[in-house]
């Protein structure tokens, strides 16, 4: 049981921090760079400082919510041998399908903004439409994941 707690601490934190890092990029990083003699050196150098915590959480993300994945279906299938009628888990899976998918969104867009690879500049150069998308995308996993703890 205390396993389970920490990592659902855990990919819950990695999430919070992640996505409250891109929150605090957009809304309070970017207007005061914009108002600096120099707007993209200013911003390059926090995209890339901030880097190392958005590859940490995507790392902590990616292994709590795998634990999480798999603890949960043990427990589905666990409970499908009790009783087939009463477990049906199929708007769960439903919601978590479209909730990876954001995820897969969230992480590639987590890529495009932090890795130091020239291919990548044009997204770091003008980060603003693809920060909110990431925070927008971010609120919306994280509405699902509370969705889906009701679910479950």
């Amino acid at each position: 049981m205390f396993l389970k707690a920490l990592m659902q601490w855990i990919h819950v934190g990695s999430v919070v921090l992640m996505i409250g890092g891109f929150f605090f990029l957009r809304a309070v990083l970017l207007p005061i760079a914009n108002r600096s003699s120099d707007p993209a050196a200013l911003i390059s150098s926090a995209l890339r400082r901030f880097s190392h915590i958005v590859w940490t959480a995507l790392l902590t993300v990616l292994i709590s919510g795998l634990y999480n994945f798999i603890s949960f279906f043990r427990t589905a299938r666990a409970d499908a041998s009790v009783d087939p009628i009463t477990s049906d888990y199929s708007l769960y899976i439903f919601v978590i399908g479209i909730k990876f998918f954001i995820v897969f969104l969230i992480f590639t867009l987590a890529i495009f903004l932090t890795f130091p690879y020239p291919v990548f500049e044009v997204y770091q150069k003008r980060p603003a439409p693809w920060l909110n998308l990431t925070i927008i995308l971010g609120l919306i996993v994280i509405f699902l994941s509370a969705y889906l703890r009701r679910l479950g």
